[in-house]
């Protein structure tokens, strides 16, 4: 990611197991530090779906200090992490931290705050499907996708849910957020000689927790046709949405292919030139937005997804962009690209990392990286890789993920009155 200025980072390891990042970017007086723990919805076991959910709910807050210092807060669940993330001026430092280590002490739950957790929790989940975003994808989508995974849930199976005890959610926290399975990321104005005994006398006494035994997703084998489905959603407009499985960062060898895509995403949807929908034959009057969703922190698969938004004045059908875009992810298998248009595909590229370049996008890729057993090097080195790929790549990557038996297609409708 690091293509305007210099980032000095350095990592290290507490010897409770805590690893810890620490990324100097002095643009701005500020900092965003983030706590990942290796303990997400992939983690959970087969009757205790939203156990996560309901672990990082419950884990410990001070909305009145984070508002008084001025920090931004972001919590969020993913399929191999939890995380917290706080934003704050540089001078706050200290009380961030403070807030932090506090999050991976031993937690207290009352009965009556987890029933209201539980309660909150079954009723987002038995809430009408929602579809705000090309950007996500519904559970019943994401099920074709990967057609091996377990169900889906957007918040946890109910009857799960109404198991979950007191004791579970402590214990899970006890295991999934031990120093030995988490990871420490602070990003922005800070002093190594500052930061580094906060670290050690707010984070070195907490003990760790051997033995966590998370479960995991397993990998997927693809073949056969393509798989489809039609679903009717709260959209204005029709949406397309194609979604092709691939590897992850995390697969090994798979890093050359995934920044290829990245150049296939940026030639297809960004700039002036991007192909959609300028290539398409009702040319910008075609679709009325257009994404890319690449492949990311997986353990083990994930996907490349292109989603599009009709135009409301669009005479084409959803059928007829889905077989033009096709067509024109066919080109890219049987022509290798002219020497200007890999050109621009990276310039665009790489546009989309210094669009990325904030103190909380450069956290949550240390993080995720650390939390995939990836070096944080990776960060810096995603420039030079982007420069690297060639027309070669561009066309044997089109030919091997972009195949029927790895396509998942939806067909996004609005509702019927």
């Amino acid at each position: 990611m690091t293509i305007t200025a210099e980032k000095p980072t350095h990592a290290y390891t507490l010897d409770n197991g805590l690893q810890v990042i620490l990324r100097q970017d002095h643009r701005t007086p500020g900092i965003c530090a983030s706590l990942f723990h290796k303990a997400g919805t992939d983690h959970e076991h087969a009757n205790q779906r939203g156990l996560a959910y309901l672990a990082g709910g419950a884990t410990f807050k001070d909305k009145d200090l984070e508002r008084k210092i001025g920090a931004t807060a972001n919590g969020w669940i993913d399929y191999h992490l939890s995380a917290y993330s706080l934003e704050a001026p540089s001078a706050e430092l200290a009380t961030v931290l403070q807030l932090l280590a506090a999050r991976m002490e031993p937690q207290t739950l009352s009965q009556e705050r987890l029933d209201k957790g539980i309660k909150h929790a079954c009723k987002l989940e038995e809430s009408e499907p929602y579809f705000s975003s090309d950007y996500w994808i519904t559970s019943t989508f994401e099920e074709l996708i990967f057609p091996q995974a377990r169900t889906v849930y957007k918040f946890g199976n109910v009857d799960d849910l109404a198991r979950i005890t007191v004791a579970d959610v402590l214990s899970w926290h006890e295991e999934g957020y031990a120093p030995n399975n988490s990871i420490l990321v602070i990003a922005g104005d800070i002093a190594l000689d500052d930061v580094q005994p906060l670290i050690q006398h707010l984070f070195a006494d907490l003990a760790p927790f051997e033995g966590f035994a998370p479960a995991e997703q397993p990998a997927h084998s693809f073949s056969g046709d393509e798989r489809r489905l039609v679903q009717h959603l709260d959209t204005p407009l029709p949406r397309l949405q194609m979604a092709f499985n691939t590897p992850s960062l995390a697969t090994p060898g798979a890093i050359g292919d995934i920044r290829a895509l990245q150049v296939i995403s940026a030639l297809l949807t960004r700039g002036p030139q991007a192909w959609l929908p300028l290539r398409l034959s009702e040319d910008k009057h075609t679709l009325s937005s257009v994404i890319s969703r690449l492949p990311a922190y997986r353990r083990n698969d994930d996907l490349f997804l292109l989603a599009v938004t009709l135009g409301v004045d669009t005479a084409l059908s959803v059928q007829q962009v889905e077989l033009e875009i096709k067509q024109l992810l066919g080109s890219l298998k049987t022509h290798a690209l002219d020497a200007e248009t890999l050109k621009y595909g990276q310039q665009q590229a790489l546009e989309s990392l210094e669009e990325q370049d904030t103190l909380e996008i450069q956290a949550s890729i240390l993080g995720n990286l650390a939390a995939i057993d990836l070096p944080w090097t990776l960060i810096d080195s995603e420039a030079g890789q982007i420069h690297n790929v060639t027309a070669d790549d561009i066309q044997r990557v089109a030919n091997t993920y972009f195949s029927p038996e790895r396509l998942s297609v939806a067909h996004s409708l609005p509702r019927e009155d």
